[in-house]
């Protein structure tokens, strides 16, 4: 198993691979503060994938949260959801995945 970064890389390179084009990456905002949010949409930049950020999770996420995080996929068309972070950012973009899968 490759280090941390090998498998960020390893992880965009299948993402451009499976074809996919624009990413919303689910968070919280200590992630964005420190960069960590950054190096990932960098790593997607350098593979011609496009991000958008929803940093807005709460802990213990809220149908808000969720309304919120699906409102900016939809608004920016994203393709698919990475969920980057502890529970709450992972509970989020769970339900934001399951609403844009199932119709909603």
């Amino acid at each position: 198993m490759g280090s941390l970064p090998d498998c960020l890389t390893d992880a965009a390179d299948a993402i451009k691979a499976h074809g996919f084009k624009k990413a919303l990456i689910v968070t919280d905002k200590i992630l964005s503060q420190i960069g960590m949010v950054k190096q990932v949409a960098d790593l997607l930049a350098e593979r011609g994938v496009e991000s958008v950020v929803f940093d807005g999770t709460q802990p213990n996420p809220t149908i808000g949260n969720v309304e919120a995080g699906l409102a900016l996929l939809k608004d920016n068309q994203c393709d698919f959801v990475i969920s980057l972070g502890g529970g709450s950012p992972h509970d989020c973009a769970k339900g934001i995945a399951l609403v844009v899968a199932n119709g909603g």
